[in-house]
C-alpha cells in the first residue's frame, strides 16, 4: 500500500496510544517505505537500520502530528532526514543509483529497445543506467532528492515540499534546476535512442517498401490465385 493510502482512521488511533493499530500501522507502511529508501541507498543492510529508525520514530512522534491527513509527507520527511543522519555518519555521499527495474519518466531518457536477453542490449542498458545514476549523484543534495521523489516516486509538488521541509517554489526550482543538468549531462543518450529509432523506422519502411501487393480482384480484395498463375 502506498503512503498516501494509509487509513486515517488507523493514525488516529495510533495517536491515542493504541499499541495493536501502531503494529498494524508499522506493517502497512513498512513495505513501501522499504522501496523508497533501497531507491535511495541501494544497500539491504543500510535499508533495514534506516529502515527501523523511521519506524522508531513514526512510532515516538505520531502522536505529535497535527494534520493526520498529511501523515504521508510527515513520515516520508522523517524518512529523508534519516537517509540523510544516515550518510553523514557513515561518510557517503552517494545518495541515489538507478534502479534497474525502473525506467526514468519525463526526463527525457527511456531505456527502452530490443529485448533484454540480447547480451548487447544489456550491456548498453547497464551503461545507461551507470550514466542516468552518475549524472543524479552529481546533481546538489536538495535538487537530487526532489527530482527523485517527484519523477520516481510520483510524489506531488506539495508533498515533495512537506516531505523537505521547503516551500513548494522551492521544490519546483530544484526540480526544473535538476532535470536541465540531467539532459544537458544526458544530452548524448537522446541523441543516441533518437538516431536508433530513426535507424529502425527507416528499416522497417524500406521492408514494408519491398513488398509488392498482391493483384485485386473486382471486389478490391487480393486475389492468391492470380498472383501464383502470374510466377
Amino acid at each position: 500500500m502506498a503512503l498516501s493510502e494509509v487509513s486515517i482512521p488507523l493514525v488516529e488511533k495510533c495517536q491515542t496510544g493504541d499499541r495493536d493499530a501502531i503494529e498494524e500501522l508499522i506493517g502497512v507502511v513498512s513495505p513501501d517505505l522499504y522501496r523508497i529508501l533501497f531507491s535511495m541507498l541501494r544497500d539491504h543492510d543500510d535499508t533495514d537500520e534506516v529502515l527501523q529508525e523511521t519506524l522508531t520514530r513514526l512510532f515516538r512522534y505520531v502522536g505529535q502530528l497535527k494534520d493526520v491527513n498529511r501523515f504521508a509527507p510527515w513520515l516520508m520527511r522523517i524518512a529523508v532526514n534519516q537517509v540523510q543522519s544516515y550518510r553523514v555518519r557513515k561518510g557517503r555521499t552517494r545518495l541515489y543509483e538507478m534502479d534497474e527495474s525502473r525506467e526514468v519518466s519525463n526526463s527525457a531518457i527511456v531505456l527502452g529497445g530490443s529485448s533484454p536477453d540480447d547480451p548487447r542490449e544489456l550491456m548498453m542498458r547497464t551503461q545507461m543506467r551507470e550514466e542516468i545514476h552518475e549524472a543524479m549523484t552529481a546533481l546538489p543534495e536538495r535538487q537530487r532528492i526532489a527530482t527523485m521523489l517527484f519523477e520516481l516516486e510520483g510524489y506531488s509538488i506539495k508533498e515533495v515540499a512537506a516531505s523537505m521541509g521547503c516551500s513548494e517554489g522551492a521544490v519546483k526550482f530544484n526540480i526544473h534546476e535538476g532535470r536541465k543538468k540531467l539532459k544537458r549531462r544526458l544530452f548524448h543518450l537522446v541523441q543516441g535512442l533518437r538516431w536508433g529509432r530513426k535507424k529502425a523506422l527507416e528499416s522497417n519502411q524500406s521492408w514494408s517498401a519491398q513488398i509488392t501487393p498482391l493483384p485485386s480482384t473486382a471486389g478490391g480484395r487480393p486475389d492468391p490465385y492470380k498472383a501464383v498463375s502470374e510466377d
